[in-house]
């Protein structure tokens, strides 16, 4: 699968959509271009961070329909202040996420709200599935903070997950640092798992 490596450090999810949409449809070039647009009609303003609705959204109005799997279809950014948002920044960030989900359930996304673990995450990909899910990529990246991000998971074999990071590289990673990923998303960066499935 080819990577299409981010040209900003907001455009993460973007970019990660942007590879699968390429992986489907390799008329869709991986370009800047994209990217912005990718990134344009998802932000969840005023962050600068992509929607999962909105993502979804994109991708099903070019003829790839993702599955959307949330544990709480609410918006949640707990930690905002560490980014230097404001109350009043997360409150305009929850009605921007609320407009995203309206128009993916307009457009007929699936969208279910339930439990999303890791035993599940490796089924999917041992299913042959594509999946954007967020992560957070301290345990692999080496970063000082815990961060979340969408990144693309496209394998598991031999103990590794295959994974699209947009902001470095595609690599594999072993199970047990992933699972670290995975599990500390929610006991150390406080946000919940969300997930895009793709068939």
């Amino acid at each position: 699968m080819e990577p299409h490596f981010q040209s900003t450090p907001f455009t993460t999810a973007a970019s990660s959509l942007l590879a699968v949409l390429h992986h489907f449809k390799p008329e869709i070039a991986l370009s800047r271009e994209n990217e912005f647009d990718i990134w344009q009609k998802t932000a969840t303003l005023p962050t600068r961070a992509s929607s999962i609705y909105a993502l979804a959204t994109y991708a099903a109005a070019r003829g790839i329909k993702p599955k959307v799997v949330v544990e709480k279809k609410e918006y949640d950014f707990p930690d905002y202040r560490f980014y230097r948002y404001t109350k009043k920044d997360i409150e305009h960030a929850a009605f921007t996420s609320n407009l995203h989900l309206q128009a993916a359930e307009r457009d007929c996304v699936e969208i279910v709200e339930e439990e999303i673990t890791f035993k599940r995450i490796k089924k999917e990909l041992g299913d042959g599935k594509i999946l954007i899910a967020r992560l957070n990529t301290k345990p692999f990246r080496n970063d000082k903070r815990n961060t979340s991000n969408f990144l693309v998971l496209h394998g598991f074999s031999e103990g590794y997950f295959h994974i699209i990071d947009p902001a470095f590289r595609a690599y594999s990673i072993p199970e047990k640092i992933l699972e670290d990923s995975f599990e500390s998303l929610e006991t150390r960066k406080f946000r919940d798992h969300r997930v895009l499935i793709f068939y």
